[in-house]
């Protein structure tokens, strides 16, 4: 057969350099690291404790308005209901007098609304001057009822300062009766004037209805 022969032959360098090179990558694929698989789990492998969050809106309290004007009169009045304080207001009214006033404001600061605005219209039936400060802090508000009743009452005390104010309130309503206020007051001039600079729908309206309004009460 082939003998010894082989071993002289060309390709014997070669062929043992392959082997040994196959063995050496044979002896390092037994060695070197696997990588390890993909692990899929919903859940951590270490949880960490977080801080909770602080409530952001606080604790609510209930703020409950104490209404205490009623003992001004009589110490016992402590637990008078809606319908008795409404009686009361309307008495106040009746007396008309600085006393009543005086009351009548107290109520003004505790009460809330459909009681605050008959203290309002209770004003109207106060001395002016006595009235006013009050009827002011009325026209203040961003109710509508509030400030309506402070016109009409103000119109009643022919209140020209409120009543010039409030030709210019975003309430169509209340800028009617505040010009009818002013008319009343013999003050046509400052409704002319102010008129005669604007154009929008509140001063239309007052073009519209005071004319119709001169002519009821004439009648």
């Amino acid at each position: 057969m082939f003998g010894l022969d082989f071993l002289h032959s060309e390709f014997v360098v070669p062929g043992l350099l392959l082997g040994v090179l196959g063995l050496a990558l044979i002896g390092i694929s037994q060695f070197w690291p696997r990588p390890r698989g993909v692990i899929n789990t919903t859940e951590p492998i270490e949880t960490i404790p977080l801080p909770r969050a602080a409530d952001a809106t606080g604790t609510v309290t209930d703020f409950v308005r104490e209404i205490t004007w009623p003992t001004r009169i009589d110490e016992s009045a402590t637990n008078l209901d809606d319908a008795e304080r409404r009686a009361l207001i309307e008495g106040l009214a009746l007396i008309a007098n600085r006393w009543s006033a005086d009351l009548l404001t107290a109520a003004f600061d505790q009460e809330t609304g459909d009681l605050r605005i008959a203290v309002i219209e209770a004003l109207a039936e106060i001395d002016s001057d006595t009235a006013a400060p009050t009827l002011e802090r009325a026209y203040a508000s961003y109710a509508v009822p509030e400030r309506y009743a402070a016109i009409d009452a103000a119109s009643r005390h022919a209140n020209v300062p409120l009543l010039e104010r409030a030709l210019r309130d975003t309430d169509g309503s209340i800028a009617l009766a505040a010009a009818y206020g002013l008319h009343r007051a013999g003050r046509n001039d400052l409704v002319d004037d102010h008129l005669s600079t604007h154009t929008d729908a509140r001063s239309n309206e007052i073009r519209r209805i005071l004319p119709m309004l001169t002519l009821i009460e004439a009648r």
